[in-house]
């Protein structure tokens, strides 16, 4: 970087695991983004670290003085896990210092579990799944890096389930805007050639336009089980009023009482096998005639920019799994966790609760006033 060089308006930075079956669709993200950045307006640097062989690159996609758009190397790096927060901080704060800009995103590239536990040994998989231990990353692990960098104008999940109120949260100290999808996303990812220049922007307008793009471009694919995408885009601003409101509600006992006898089986389910539901419907569920429902569903229409979905938000591809049709006015964007009755816990689940208690949500919100979600709390001791 020459420091006279004036800083350009925007760097995006594509950060991709991909050590996994997602390989072929990350390389061909690669080549949209080319006709992407060719399609833009905005002075931009585009970089893409690809963790998808054991040699991760960081590649620059830029534009020649004649205007044509040219893949380069930057960097290589030793084989290493890059779902360790300590290498996505250094790539991260690496690229952002080399290529200073007016405005920053970053787009979190893999396979992921929304805000959800996975207990194993090592590979404790929110975000990430790479190499033959399928490692990865829990949502704090992301904010643990993120907590070292420069604050984003964007993080955008190209990753199933990760448009979370949990993920929203725990990561609102890190940028602004929060762009997701609340339930799958098919392999092949956004159409980076398509969205790419909205992307750019960096603002809520041109954010919303890349959403809109994404919805777009699955619902015209002519693929028959591309029809359960769904996306929303987040104002993380918001989101200390949220957390201030839900823990008025939870300071309501009768509420207290609604999450326990709390069916979720009637709630809109996300994905099968993932115990993830609407949250806004959640909260009108467990809220009752509470005063403060009205004041929690206020805030998440601000804070929820944009959002739309399909018909369906789970189908059945290759899998005996039922389609779960999206219910009339049961999608607010996001969706969140939703324990089962504490009796009985199987262990996942119980590992999920514990690890629910760690999240800035959970202590901010209130959920730690209530009975069903604190059996994890530590005892109070003399």
């Amino acid at each position: 970087y020459d420091e006279g060089q004036e800083p350009k308006e925007t760097t995006f930075l594509l950060y991709m695991v991909g050590q996994n079956d997602l390989k072929n669709s990350l390389l061909a993200n690669i080549e949209d983004l080319k006709t992407g950045l060719s399609l833009s307006d905005v002075d931009a640097n585009v970089l893409v670290y690809a963790d998808i062989s054991s040699t991760p690159t960081l590649y620059q996609i830029a534009k020649d003085r004649s205007g044509n758009v040219r893949q380069t190397t930057v960097k290589t790096y030793p084989d290493q896990y890059s779902v360790d927060p300590s290498v996505m901080k250094d790539v991260i704060n690496d690229v952002l210092a080399q290529y200073p800009a007016r405005h920053y995103g970053v787009t979190f590239s893999s396979h992921a579990d929304g805000s959800l536990y996975r207990q194993q040994t090592v590979g404790k998989r929110s975000f990430g799944y790479e190499g033959s231990q399928g490692l990865g990353m829990n949502i704090t692990d992301i904010r643990q890096a993120l907590d070292g960098c420069p604050r984003l104008d964007l993080i955008l999940f190209d990753a199933c389930m990760m448009a979370s109120v949990e993920t929203a949260y725990e990561l609102k100290g890190n940028a602004r805007y929060f762009l997701a999808a609340p339930n799958s996303v098919p392999a092949e990812g956004f159409p980076y050639d398509k969205v790419l220049p909205y992307i750019l922007r960096m603002d809520a307008s041109g954010l919303s336009r890349a959403a809109e793009g994404y919805m777009t471009y699955f619902r015209n694919n002519g693929v028959e089980w591309d029809n359960f995408v769904s996306v929303s885009l987040t104002d993380l601003s918001r989101m200390d009023s949220l957390a201030l409101y839900m823990d008025s509600l939870f300071q309501d006992e009768t509420v207290h009482q609604r999450v326990r006898e709390l069916d979720r089986d009637r709630l809109q389910h996300f994905e099968n096998g993932y115990p993830l539901y609407d949250y806004g419907e959640w909260v009108d569920s467990v809220g009752g005639a509470c005063r403060y429902v009205a004041e929690v569903r206020r805030v998440l229409d601000d804070a929820v920019v944009y959002k739309a979905h399909n018909d369906y938000s789970s189908v059945n591809d290759y899998t005996a799994m039922p389609e779960i049709p999206v219910k009339d006015g049961a999608f607010c964007g996001l969706n969140t966790y939703v324990p089962d009755e504490i009796p009985g816990l199987f262990y996942t689940e119980a590992a999920q609760m514990e690890y629910f208690t760690s999240q800035k949500w959970y202590r901010d919100a209130g959920f730690w006033r209530v009975p069903l979600y604190n059996v994890f709390e530590p005892e109070e001791t003399e």
